[in-house]
């Protein structure tokens, strides 16, 4: 391993600019593992607009963003084509606020309410906000949701590799859920509902939710039913193989809503997202039939 004095040159950010262009720029000619992480500033290209994201080395989803392009990552194609069309979004387990970036920058007039409670990606949240002028679009909330409010256990990765960051970005916070597969440290975090929250802030209309809590997303559902059944937004939650796919296959269903799995081709329906084998689908859109025309264009053809 690298004497960390040699890991603080190289992720300095004006260092970290120039040797990740050009370790960019020469790609081809270099093995395929020799890729440097972002830190620093990130200036991503979106069919929107330019977006500047303060990042450093431990975030995979800025390592993505970089060296692929922002339509590689997970469903951001279809996300940006969403939030033009939502009046509110809520960003649960936010992390640095990526989806919430693109939202606000694809459509000025949305209304963004950012969730992370972990240290690291809080940080960068709010830096972020800050650097692209989302402040009037993007509320950062200090909470995490939970199925009851008031104080619970949360834990987040502490770099073993990077001894020096006082963030970390590995974007596993959870609440207990994880707890022994990485250097995990717990902490003492505010938690409400997402019933209470909606009330707090008299929110009377939700269009879209993106939810990544990495295992919670169905005790944040099932304590706040009815704000669901009222507001019927479209979820895009984490379904991990053998999970919590049944348990958000059974909540789903009984609200009558419809089910979308996220693949390379897009959006395509499946009648139950249980499986009986790792299909690599790694999230799912819940789409009431009301809006069912809001995803038209992302469906698949077969």
């Amino acid at each position: 391993m690298f004497p960390q004095i040699i890991y603080q040159l190289i992720y300095q950010k004006q260092i970290n600019y120039v040797l990740r262009n050009v370790n960019y720029f020469l790609q081809n000619l270099l093995p395929d593992k020799i890729k440097i992480p972002p830190s620093g500033t990130l200036n991503l290209k979106t069919d929107s607009g330019l977006i500047k994201i303060a990042t450093n080395q431990t975030s995979y989803l800025t390592q993505i963003l970089f060296w692929k392009g922002y339509k590689q990552f997970e469903y951001s194609d279809i996300f940006e084509g969403l939030s033009k069309k939502a009046t509110c979004f809520l960003d649960i387990g936010s992390n640095i606020g990526y989806y919430s970036l693109l939202a606000a920058k694809a459509n000025p007039t949305i209304k963004i309410f950012a969730f992370e409670p972990a240290l690291g990606p809080k940080y960068f949240l709010n830096k972020n906000i800050i650097l692209n002028n989302f402040n009037s679009s993007i509320t950062p909330i200090n909470l995490a949701l939970s199925d009851s409010s008031g104080t619970i256990d949360f834990y987040e990765v502490k770099s073993i590799k990077y001894k020096y960051l006082k963030y970390d970005l590995a974007g596993e916070g959870n609440a207990g859920t994880k707890t022994t597969s990485r250097n995990f440290i717990k902490n003492t975090v505010k938690a409400t509902t997402l019933t209470n929250f909606t009330k707090n802030y008299n929110l009377d209309k939700i269009d879209l939710i993106k939810m990544d809590t990495e295992g919670t997303e169905i005790s944040i559902l099932k304590a706040s039913k009815e704000t669901i059944v009222k507001h019927q937004p479209i979820v895009i939650c984490e379904t991990l193989y053998n999970t919590i796919e049944a348990e958000l296959d059974a909540f789903f269903t009984a609200i009558d809503y419809d089910f979308y799995n996220h693949t390379v081709k897009g959006l395509k329906k499946v009648n139950t997202i249980k499986r009986t084998y790792d299909d690599g689908v790694r999230n799912c859109f819940f789409v009431p039939k009301s809006k069912t025309g809001l995803i038209e264009a992302y469906k698949t053809k077969d």
